[in-house]
């Protein structure tokens, strides 16, 4: 095989045809790629500076997003402040018209009696009554008719009577209805009294 000649002028032109290449190479990567250097055989120095320099940018950036997320929670937090602030405005308007309205009560219901001492914060009064009673709303103070206590020897609702005929003895059955009526003994020495056609006696000189 023979070898091929070139002149100098030859060889001149391929080699700078093989450098045009080689650049036309290099660019087309750095137009791809964005980068001037992309590897350590470019530019070794400025290679790693770039590589440094990203792996810093990385860590940045996700500061940054946390940065955001806390921004996001304190505007959460100043939302709810905002709200709990506005609530308690709301709760000193009402305690503020708590404090200016009038303490006290509404216009009595009616009452038969005056009551002495009784005030509107205590309608109680100084005066005591002794069984009183409230019916229907009216306050009785313990006259007759209201709540005096009933005794012995008052009629209710009858008329008194007496005892007529033979006066009793120890062995006498009175034959009587006592329904609403006061029925005496005739004599002081009637000691025992029984019952006689489902009238139901006492003993005593006077029974009821």
């Amino acid at each position: 095989m023979s070898n091929i000649v070139l002149s100098a002028s030859v060889r001149q032109n391929l080699l700078s045809l093989q450098s045009t290449a080689d650049l036309l190479a290099t660019t087309q990567q750095r137009l791809a790629t964005g980068k001037k250097v992309n590897t350590a055989l470019d530019n070794p120095t400025n290679f790693f500076t770039a590589q440094g320099l990203d792996n810093r940018a990385s860590d940045i950036s996700n500061l940054l997003d946390g940065i955001n997320n806390g921004v996001q929670v304190l505007q959460a937090a100043n939302t709810g402040i905002t709200s709990l602030q506005k609530l308690i405005d709301s709760a000193k308007s009402i305690a503020n018209q708590a404090l200016q309205t009038t303490v006290g009560y509404s216009t009595k219901s009616n009452v038969s009696t005056t009551i002495p001492g009784a005030t509107p914060a205590d309608l109680r009064g100084t005066t005591s009554f002794t069984s009183a009673i409230a019916s229907s709303n009216v306050l009785y103070d313990g006259t007759v008719g209201g709540t005096t206590a009933a005794t012995l020897t008052t009629t209710l609702g009858g008329t008194p009577g007496t005892l007529t005929g033979t006066a009793a003895t120890g062995t006498t059955y009175v034959n009587a209805t006592t329904t609403g009526v006061v029925i005496n003994a005739a004599t002081t020495s009637a000691t025992v009294l029984s019952t006689a056609n489902g009238g139901a006696l006492t003993a005593g000189n006077a029974f009821a």
